[in-house]
């Protein structure tokens, strides 16, 4: 009998993962697809490749759409009839597994309660799911958000005996394994490990390109510059970073293109000040995962960015160069150790100043 797996997605990342754990390791079992808060759901839409490895076409049994699920935000059922919806849909199935990215979102460990399955598998969450010391609640604010799940779970009728995780990413008890695409980077305990190999990304992306649903757009010499909320986050000035990319262009020499890939919570302000003052930047505003860029864009040169999870992967999803530069010497707070070592471990770069920059662009 085939094992009935069920994956919980919330970000186009995960669903990256999960699609490639469709095709390669799970490939003979049944498997259902729950989109979880899936962030930016509406531009999903907008990509042929999205709407495609987010549907049944590509090879999932069932797809379920839980936007909203047990969340304030357009409310129109009770907590209860939201559960019983799912209970007479995905209940009903008979799901053998659970896969999910991150073991402490509410409303992941709730539909796995709610299911009334009591362990589940992860799989990779980038950088943050490597490593979790740093990220543990106070006491205080563990046994707030347990409170706060506990009276969720009386409202919504949850009685199932999943484990409830306030601590930090990767710390359910109720997990009882990790997918990950770099295992030897693990920096956290895990009961058990998978690696997600380069064969089993290539299966998946042979099975798109197959499709014609790659579309490259770098016709040049290209370095992508994967943005992060950190102006926002007051870890540098928006003169500060106008800087860097200053620095990025004039390396570049007009023998190359940067792309600019907004980050989700950058502010439009920031966008527009980078646009006007660098009127050759590129905006690179894609809803699809940046690793697929990684296997079809072949004029890529160089990816740069802070902590962004894609650094850690250039090299799973090509065998061609492309550099990984950090740019976390440049915040006014250090990064945590942990995380430094992670990424130098990967292989990521971290020049010191800008002209260090230059040097390990060399394009």
């Amino acid at each position: 009998m085939k094992n009935k797996n069920l994956f919980i997605v919330n970000t186009p990342f995960h669903l990256l993962t999960v699609f490639i754990l469709l095709k390669a390791r799970f490939q003979s079992d049944e498997n259902y697809l729950a989109l979880l808060h899936p962030h930016g759901y509406n531009k999903w839409q907008e990509s042929p490749l999205m709407r495609y490895i987010s549907s049944t076409s590509c090879g999932w049994q069932q797809v379920f759409p839980l936007g909203n699920w047990l969340s304030s935000r357009g409310k129109t059922k009770s907590y209860k009839q939201q559960v019983a919806e799912v209970r007479n849909t995905i209940g009903k199935i008979g799901i053998n597994a659970i896969y999910l990215g991150s073991d402490i979102d509410v409303q992941n460990q709730l539909l796995a309660g709610a299911l009334n399955i009591d362990h589940f598998c992860r799989y990779d969450d980038g950088l943050y799911s490597y490593y979790n010391e740093d990220r543990r609640r106070p006491l205080t604010h563990r046994l707030f958000h347990k409170f706060r799940i506990y009276i969720l779970k009386m409202l919504a009728g949850i009685t199932g005996k999943v484990s409830i995780n306030t601590v930090t990413a990767g710390d359910n008890p109720s997990g009882i394994c990790d997918f990950m695409y770099k295992p030897e980077l693990l920096q956290r305990y895990s009961p058990q490990t998978y690696e997600i190999e380069r064969t089993m990304i290539n299966q998946a992306l042979s099975h798109l390109k197959e499709r014609g649903l790659f579309n490259p757009v770098m016709k040049e010499n290209s370095i992508l510059y994967l943005s992060q909320p950190l102006v926002e986050q007051k870890k540098f000035s928006i003169e500060e970073e106008m800087k860097v990319l200053q620095e990025i262009f004039r390396n570049l020499n007009g023998t190359g293109c940067l792309l600019y890939k907004p980050h989700p919570n950058d502010s439009a302000y920031k966008i527009d000040y980078y646009c006007k003052a660098l009127p050759g930047l590129t905006l690179y505003d894609s809803i699809e995962p940046v690793e697929l860029s990684f296997a079809y864009e072949e004029n890529l040169k160089a990816v740069i960015s802070y902590q962004s999870s894609a650094l850690l992967f250039t090299d799973k999803f090509t065998m061609r160069k492309i550099k990984a530069i950090s740019l976390v010497n440049f915040y006014k707070q250090k990064l945590h150790p942990a995380y430094m070592k992670i990424m130098r471990k990967a292989g990521v770069c971290f020049p010191k100043d800008l002209s260090e920059v230059t040097s390990f662009l060399n394009v």
